[in-house]
């Protein structure tokens, strides 16, 4: 099974944003990489609906399916493009519609990227059928087109008996544990490439139940110094640089730090040290940190969490409730929640007492919907910023 490398996937993660337009030679030049068959019924330009149903709904052309070349003759490329303004930012509404619905595949995903990849189902099952691919297919994009990537690997290796590859770059949170669960095993956790910056706030969006595949896998984590609110380690430009001249070998010995050891959490809880909503492993810490106790609370309120057909406020209030019914259980409980509600609230600046009377269920949802818009507004300037480099 032939494998790309992680430069050439990024390269094509980053050109493939130029074939958004109608412009003929910008798809000529694009599809003239030696990793490509070439002629046109070896490819097909995909065209997706993004936005909302009614407001500001556009079609245009989100991706590229392309035949191999070389050792790559037998495969497949499906090629997704990230967020543009050039939709009159018809993809904002996209990435903004944050709640959960049902896939292709019966798992729950975010329903702005999965209306977005359902749009282009047909199209894709198309050219895979006229193509009778023999070997890999191959699912690669950044940011929101790494988002959509994901459900197109999905859907590929729950229906078609190819192997699959994903490589993504910077994309955020497709789906709950039970999607990144079901990915993991059918596609197989080493033929998932997910590439991130430390300080790249978009894959840190959406917030739980919302999870990052693969399962139990922290995938290709690249350190940055560019500051988490400048947006600038999202650029995709910054990623290529980033992985020119090494394997996934070499990406897999970066260290992350332990934010999925239990004792970890609770030390990070514990301690006086002070919070920074603008550091990004604050919004690691506080992710793992949310799952930690909100399972200690009940592991029906994960399952509480994971129902299809339901939107970001729901999703808010369903946590605020959770948290709120555990604040009221034992101390050994109800201590953790306080504990995460001060660290949220000295990085938000909520100057208000963390006590147990005083985080009733609508001020601990107060909170936690500051908490969404922060981490929300740092991942849209992140992509708006993509447009003015």
């Amino acid at each position: 099974m032939a494998e790309l490398t992680p430069y050439n996937t990024a390269n094509l993660a980053e050109s493939v944003y130029t074939v958004n337009g109608d412009d003929a030679m910008a798809l000529k030049l694009f599809l003239s990489s030696h990793l490509f068959k070439g002629p046109e019924k070896d490819t097909k330009m995909l065209k997706a609906e993004v936005g909302g149903r009614i407001f500001r709904h556009a079609v245009d052309n989100f991706g590229v399916m392309a035949k191999g070349a070389g050792p790559y003759k037998d495969d497949v490329f499906i090629i997704f493009r990230g967020t543009t303004k050039a939709n009159e930012n018809a993809d904002a509404i996209t990435d903004a519609r944050i709640g959960i619905c049902t896939s292709k595949t019966n798992l729950p995903v975010h329903i702005g990227f999965n209306n977005s990849f359902n749009s282009m189902l047909p199209e894709i099952k198309e050219f895979l059928t006229e193509a009778e691919c023999k070997g890999t297919i191959h699912c690669i994009g950044h940011s929101l087109g790494g988002a959509v990537a994901s459900l197109a690997a999905d859907w590929v290796s729950n229906n078609l008996t190819n192997p699959v590859k994903l490589y993504t770059y910077g994309a955020p949170r497709v789906g709950t544990d039970w999607f990144v669960k079901s990915t993991t095993d059918t596609i197989g956790y080493k033929n998932m490439h997910r590439v991130y910056h430390k300080t790249d706030p978009v894959p840190m969006v959406a917030i739980y139940p919302f999870k990052q595949a693969p399962y139990d896998h922290n995938g290709h984590f690249l350190p940055s110094n560019q500051p988490l609110t400048s947006g600038e380690a999202h650029f995709m430009r910054n990623y290529v640089a980033s992985v020119r001249n090494t394997s996934w070998e070499d990406l897999s010995d970066n260290p992350i730090e332990p934010y999925n050891i239990e004792i970890a959490i609770e030390n990070w809880l514990k301690s006086k040290s002070p919070v920074d909503a603008s550091s990004a492993s604050f919004w690691q810490w506080i992710d793992a940190a949310l799952i930690y106790v909100i399972k200690k609370i009940a592991m029906g309120a994960v399952l509480l969490l994971q129902g299809a057909v339901i939107g970001l406020h729901t999703i808010v209030d369903k946590l605020a409730y959770i948290l709120a019914k555990g604040i009221n259980l034992a101390e050994e409980i109800s201590s953790w929640v306080i504990l995460l509600m001060k660290k949220l609230m000295q990085a938000l600046k909520i100057k208000v007492e963390a006590t147990k009377e005083k985080l009733t269920r609508s001020m601990m949802r107060y909170v936690l919907t500051k908490m969404t818009e922060e981490s929300t507004r740092n991942a849209q300037k992140a992509i708006r910023d993509i447009e003015k480099s």
